[in-house]
């Protein structure tokens, strides 16, 4: 395949377009020189790909790139008029006359991957502008993408088409139009039927000889890399559903399906795909699907009347296959996997692949709450028992820690598991909270708690140990968006306040645990204290002005969101810096964290939560707290006042 000497001009129009200046060819002789040359490479593909050459590859590349630049240029705000002009006229051009839209759907089928990928973007982009300015679109790319969905085999097509699609979605969902839910509702509603086809295909449901194949054939690469796009399209909608209370047959699909999902986490597939497997069902449980995409930042969560329903659905599938033995079935790679690959833990002491880790105990933990949460509700308080559930995550967490050594508390183990993601590890603080409250309604004892890991006295008391009782630190967390911290802070505290003699009490089986240990965590697992905060789940921060000490207080903590005033600054708070002296703890911590002072672990907890107190107070007195925190003072005050009437002789701060 030959191209052209005027080809060259190309160059000169990829760098005019992106200095904002008009190329010298015209819109017409440009949109034909593009549209020959698809055409010319369409035809080697189809009759000799043998005869395609890398020469000719890489200006096949480029054409696409250059439409993609056109088409994504007119959504730029900066673009001088005459420019937007030509970009829109040669779009027009493209896909109107020259029909390029029938040339992209066939380079989409291209066992070329790239080719594919480039002509996927191209699809992508033109769909956008289409629905952006209202043109009436051909329905020559669904055609394609329906058939494409309907094909069993996996492919380098289906792959480019779920990617393609998912990429429209999340483009959808970032545009500032009116009619956004409308034009969703559609874009599903064309593909409802197909998507709800494939689903079972690629996660091994439609019967035992498939699964077979799929698992064992020389192709199961192709396969995996199929159900990993589909699980990225699986969240988009999801996201979808969270954001814009979009609720469709094939969104809901991931729900009434679970057992399929935990099932491909027990087959041959790689270990990447077990684990974005995993991370979807998180995501999913925990609402936070499309949170670092944007979709958030200027809508609400509109959760639809079914979510909550579906939620269930998920969570009874979970608790019914742990019941079946999944947890016992399932296990963790030796190696933490990195983008297919793995990497060799480090030291001796060090758990497996921790996300691998967390994801499993979120998802238990996260059901058991949406299970207990809905028998409370029906009065049947009795229906569920957490305990056998919370065992046997601890078992499980037992056998897949690398070198297993003897630790003197069972409730450390959410500090093994989470203190490297604090998001994680304060929403876990958070769930472990509500079970317990939920066990204790059942008349089950508090020190029975410690046995199975879920005392909250504990958590909190071990989490404060492991930041070395350092109060800037739950200042910081109280004053991000990364974390639930001030909702789980909250909650604590008037547990806190109601059941003070749980709390010393568990202060003292820590100072002073009991002859026989629990060979469940290693003592160098402890070694990572919470580090500076990532970018996790948003928090429902309370307006404490309307907040009362009932049971309206923790609706408004779970269901009121604070957004923070950008003009009002937060005196003598350094979150930076605050994450700086966090990072710096992790070169200690095996030694505070196994040490007690002399005050006691009880002394040290009434000292820090003061200093908190001391400090909000200061700063909220100046108008520099970023919302209102009076019912957390009074909380705090509460409980200060009763440590000092068990203590008289402890220092008092004012």
């Amino acid at each position: 395949m030959n191209m052209d000497a005027h080809h060259l001009n190309l160059p000169a129009v990829f760098t005019d377009l992106r200095s904002g200046v008009l190329p010298a060819l015209s819109t017409e002789e440009l949109a034909r020189q593009i549209s020959s040359a698809m055409k010319r490479s369409l035809h080697v593909l189809l009759q000799s790909p043998q005869n395609m050459t890398n020469e000719d590859t890489e200006m096949t590349c480029m054409f696409l790139t250059l439409t993609d630049n056109i088409i994504s240029k007119l959504s730029s705000v900066n673009l001088p008029r005459t420019v937007r002009e030509y970009c829109d006229d040669v779009t027009k051009r493209l896909f109107g006359a020259f029909n390029m839209t029938a040339d992209l759907v066939c380079l989409m089928n291209s066992q070329d991957r790239m080719l594919a990928h480039l002509a996927a973007k191209c699809i992508v982009s033109f769909i956008i502008y289409d629905i952006e300015y209202n043109i009436s679109s051909n329905s020559v790319w669904k055609i394609s993408f329906r058939e494409t969905f309907q094909s069993l085999d996996s492919s380098c097509a289906l792959d480019t088409h779920l990617w393609a699609l998912t990429q429209v979605i999340k483009k959808i969902l970032k545009l500032d139009c009116v009619n956004k839910r409308e034009i969703l509702m559609k874009l599903l509603a064309d593909f409802e039927s197909s998507l709800t086809s494939l689903y079972p295909k690629l996660l091994l449901q439609d019967n035992p000889e498939i699964t077979y194949v799929a698992e064992n054939n020389r192709n199961s690469v192709d396969l995996e890399i199929s159900v990993c796009a589909l699980l990225d399209l699986v969240e988009v909608l999801n996201a979808a559903r969270i954001w814009h209370g979009l609720c469709s047959s094939v969104q809901r699909l991931v729900f009434l399906q679970t057992p399929a999902l935990l099932h491909l986490t027990l087959t041959n597939m790689k270990e990447f795909v077990k684990k974005r497997a995993l991370l979807l069902l998180k995501r999913i449980l925990v609402k936070s699907a499309g949170e670092e995409w944007g979709f958030g930042e200027n809508y609400s969560k509109e959760l639809d009347e079914e979510y909550a329903t579906d939620l269930l659905v998920m969570a009874d599938a979970m608790l019914r296959e742990v019941e079946a033995g999944w947890l016992r079935k399932f296990r963790v790679n030796s190696r933490a996997s990195f983008f297919g690959g793995s990497k060799s833990n480090a030291s001796d002491g060090e758990i497996k692949d921790a996300v691998m880790l967390r994801a499993v105990s979120l998802i238990m933990i996260k059901c058991l709450e949406i299970k207990t949460r809905h028998v409370s509700a029906q009065g049947a308080e009795l229906a569920l028992d957490v305990q056998p559930f919370l065992m046997e995550l601890l078992v499980f967490l037992q056998q897949q820690v690398l070198q297993v050594k003897a630790v003197k508390h069972p409730c450390s183990w959410i500090l093994v598991v989470f203190a490297d993601q604090d998001d994680d590890l304060i929403e876990s603080a958070k769930v472990l909270m509500t079970l317990y409250l939920h066990q204790e309604s059942l008349s089950s004892s508090e020190p029975a708690a410690c046995e199975w890991g879920c005392n909250p006295h504990c958590h909190f008391t071990l989490l404060l140990r492991s930041l070395s009782f350092d109060h800037t630190v739950l200042l910081d967390f109280l004053i991000s968006n990364e974390t639930c911290f001030l909702e789980y802070c909250v909650l604590y505290l008037k547990n806190l306040r109601d059941h003070w003699q749980d709390f010393c009490n568990a202060c003292c089986r820590i100072e002073n645990p009991e002859s026989e240990t629990h060979p469940l965590f290693s003592e160098a697992s402890l070694t990572s204290p919470s580090q500076s905060k990532v970018a996790g789940f948003r928090p429902s921060l309370v307006d404490y002005e309307s907040s009362e000490d009932s049971e309206n207080e923790d609706r408004s903590v779970s269901n009121l969101q604070m957004r923070r005033n950008a003009e009002e600054p937060v005196a003598e708070i350094d979150t930076r810096k605050a994450g700086e002296r966090a990072g710096s703890r992790s070169a200690d911590t095996v030694e505070k964290i196994s040490t007690v002072s002399s005050e006691g672990l009880r002394g040290n907890v009434m000292m820090c939560l003061s200093e908190l107190r001391t400090v909000i107070s200061r700063l909220h007195s100046r108008g520099l707290f970023p919302y209102n925190p009076s019912c957390l003072v009074k909380l705090l005050l509460a409980i200060e006042t009763k440590g000092q009437l068990e203590n008289p002789t402890a220092p008092q701060l004012k």
